[in-house]
């Protein structure tokens, strides 16, 4: 009993920890914003080069070239693509959470986050399998830094293995992929805690899914932080519920496609 209490201890110590650095840089990413969008900033930038005169619309004309250059493959492959890049990223997240938050765990606490993360890996080797995209292992964590930075390092491709989904399926699969590496992570961390830890990347959600052509109404509810009054079994609840809608949006993305191609 004193073992399993020291367990749980080191992983809470380990979530509070993560939770805080997250919280440090999403304030600094709220500071930033201000400055970025202080009166004369914006056109400082854009007389020295260093900012495109509408970040906006250049997000929108990337988002038409990749749906431009993936055209082909959304119409060629097989029902089910967009949800299998989806949730090949969103169960290598959760892996790579399950075990990086118990990586500097006592031992019976490591074992515990390898049980909880196996099916998660088992069923990202079979996806990947299936669609021919090689290894797909999750990202391990042997530092408290490493554990901090998964998000970062699915971001820079790490594994190599969007790489190989934008090779093989397209670079809309690419974006699909790493938006569900950013949800599996946060759901695992949300999960694993009864929802009392919960800071969606907002910005990386909002991008990926963006570019994968997904409305904001579906994305948007899994950005958000929990309200201050929210309890943590609402935000489990919650976010189980955008969770859902999300997949069934990109589902019914899937079914037009098939359609698309007849």
């Amino acid at each position: 009993m004193v073992q399993r209490r020291i367990a749980f201890a080191e992983i809470w110590r380990v979530l509070a920890y993560t939770l805080v650095i997250a919280i440090a840089f999403n304030v600094l990413g709220r500071l930033q914003l201000a400055l970025f969008n202080a009166p004369g900033t914006q056109s400082r930038l854009q007389r020295v080069g260093l900012l495109q005169a509408d970040p906006v619309a250049d997000l929108r004309q990337q988002t038409a070239d990749i749906a431009a250059a993936s055209q082909s493959a959304t119409q060629s492959l097989p029902r089910g693509h967009r949800m299998a890049a989806l949730r090949l990223g969103y169960e290598l997240g959760c892996a790579s959470q399950l075990v990086g938050v118990r990586a500097m765990s006592p031992p019976e606490a490591r074992a515990l986050g390898r049980r909880q993360a196996e099916p998660h890996a088992r069923l990202a080797e079979q996806i990947a399998a299936q669609w021919g995209l090689g290894a797909a292992a999750p990202l391990g964590a042997a530092s408290l830094r490493e554990f901090t930075e998964l998000g970062a390092r699915y971001e820079t491709d790490e594994n190599g293995l969007a790489r190989r989904i934008e090779r093989q399926l397209s670079p809309l699969h690419r974006q699909l992929y790493l938006l569900g590496v950013q949800l599996g992570g946060e759901a695992a961390r949300a999960e694993d805690s009864g929802g009392r830890f919960s800071l969606p990347p907002e910005s990386l959600i909002a991008r990926h899914a963006t570019l994968a052509g997904i409305d904001a109404r579906w994305w948007q509810p899994l950005a958000a932080p929990p309200a201050r009054d929210e309890a943590p079994q609402q935000v489990v609840q919650r976010w189980r519920a955008a969770l859902d809608a999300l997949a069934t949006e990109v589902m019914r993305q899937d079914g037009a496609d098939g359609a698309a191609a007849r």
